[in-house]
């Protein structure tokens, strides 16, 4: 009676393996153990392997090496790629990675890129750096800058863990965004609809932190593309609010790395490097041209013509003017 016992504790062990295993991690194939690992342990079986995993915080992936002697299982990180191993349809171990559940690479159990661990699962935080509960909806909120005046502010807090501060929309063509150098230096529009926050407010945001860039974009059948950036800054009016961006990811293609490092143009205030015209003028718009532009989303709503409505050169083109065009910035905090 007792021997049944124990094989039954065996039997009920290995299916509640097998069970977590698969709803925690995806199995990714058979594979010959890279010398790029994390870990090595001796394990009795698939779970010591799956438990190991859970209990190192670096952990992403591990190969279970069930026919060794002893029992093997290694431990790999996120920086494990397909050079590291070949992945067979029979093979001497069997590899798992972490499950993914939700944006940003967040998987269960909670691994994230800089590894915050349960508290990043748990809360997220706001635009002024608060953590707060994940189901926090956006919201405004007033800030006051080093003028001394105070400004309403949308944060984002739906988008990509949230903690956005939305700085230009547009959606429906019902704010004019062929403005002059001051309009653009101040903002303009109606946080409720479309607007521009304004380059000097920018500038107060992004000079002492840490900050990234998103743009969101719809184009005219509804599909939704996204630019994300590490880094995002602005100089301050000396110099011409200058643009620095770098680090891209997304689905949209990077059509905004060619302005790094040039100032911005509006049509009375011509900064750009084409020495015959002013790329503001010619494409209605105001930007951070080169000579002339990959991108250009304050052009005028609605143009189709070439490069004067609100364009994303590498989603959809010249001769497309998009429907909806949003960019936030947060503080880096992950």
């Amino acid at each position: 009676m007792a021997l049944k016992f124990i094989v039954f504790l065996g039997c009920i062990s290995l299916l509640f393996a097998a069970d977590y295993t698969s709803s925690l991690f995806d199995f990714v194939g058979f594979v010959n153990p890279s010398d790029n690992f994390l870990a090595l342990t001796i394990v009795r079986n698939q779970l010591g392997c799956f438990s190991a995993c859970i209990g190192n915080d670096n952990c992403y992936f591990f190969d279970y090496c069930g026919n060794s002697s002893p029992t093997s299982c290694f431990l790999y990180d996120r920086s494990i790629n397909s050079s590291d191993n070949t992945v067979y349809t029979k093979g001497p171990c069997q590899q798992y990675k972490l499950h993914k559940i939700c944006e940003n690479e967040n998987t269960l159990p909670c691994r994230c890129e800089d590894n915050l661990g349960i508290e990043r699962c748990l809360y997220k935080y706001d635009c002024n750096g608060n953590l707060v509960p994940l189901n926090t909806s956006s919201y405004t909120f007033v800030r006051t800058f080093s003028d001394g005046k105070s400004r309403e502010l949308i944060c984002n807090m739906t988008e990509d863990n949230g903690g956005w501060i939305v700085f230009q929309r547009r959606f429906d063509g019902s704010t004019d965004f062929y403005r002059n150098w001051t309009a653009y230096t101040n903002g303009f529009g109606d946080i409720d609809a479309e607007f521009y926050l304004g380059n000097q407010i920018i500038f107060e945001i992004t000079k002492d932190d840490n900050v990234e860039l998103r743009v969101d974009l719809v184009d005219k059948t509804g599909e939704s593309g996204y630019a994300k950036y590490s880094y995002f800054s602005i100089s301050g009016p000396e110099d011409f609010y200058r643009l620095y961006v770098n680090g891209y990811s997304g689905n949209a293609g990077d059509s905004l790395r060619y302005h790094s490092g040039q100032r911005f143009t509006t049509f009375d205030e011509d900064n750009d490097l084409l020495a015959s015209n002013n790329c503001a003028g010619m494409y209605h718009g105001a930007w951070w041209y080169q000579s002339c532009h990959h991108s250009s989303l304050n052009g005028e709503y609605g143009n189709d013509g070439y490069g004067s409505g609100p364009n994303w050169y590498h989603w959809r083109g010249y001769y497309y003017a998009l429907n909806s065009t949003r960019m936030m910035i947060r503080v880096r905090r992950y």
